[in-house]
């Protein structure tokens, strides 16, 4: 909810995923909100297809994506681990480095850890 800070970042598209955020700055924005439960059982798989998109598409006007949560340190971190490791096709390893160099708070929760590592499985058998 600073609109000085997401401007000096040149933040353009805004995906929400925490539960209960209202997005604060309609005009400035564009913005995407899933409501994606903060539990080790939340299937945060099933939710990427449509933030990758939505990140992808942001992307493509050479966008500028902020990925939040309610606390910045589960959901949001376990969308960016699992879009890099789908759009740069790298491992678990190295996009959750990348991630927790960025931000040293991010701790997903054991069940999206646990996804994600089958996620970089199913993307290796797929090669």
């Amino acid at each position: 909810h600073d609109l000085d800070t997401l401007k000096k970042h040149k933040v353009t598209h805004i995906l929400n995923v925490a539960c209960g955020v209202e997005n604060a700055f309609l005009s400035d924005f564009t913005y995407k909100s899933i409501s994606i439960l903060d539990l080790p059982e939340t299937n945060i798989l099933s939710y990427f297809p449509e933030c990758f998109e939505f990140i992808e598409q942001a992307k493509m006007k050479d966008g500028v994506v902020l990925v939040h949560c309610n606390a910045g340190i589960s959901r949001a971190a376990a969308i960016v681990i699992g879009f890099l490791m789908n759009s740069e096709e790298t491992s678990f390893t190295s996009a959750f480095s990348l991630v927790k160099n960025a931000r040293p708070s991010i701790c997903p929760n054991s069940g999206f850890m646990e996804q994600l590592r089958t996620y970089q499985e199913g993307s290796l058998a797929q090669e």
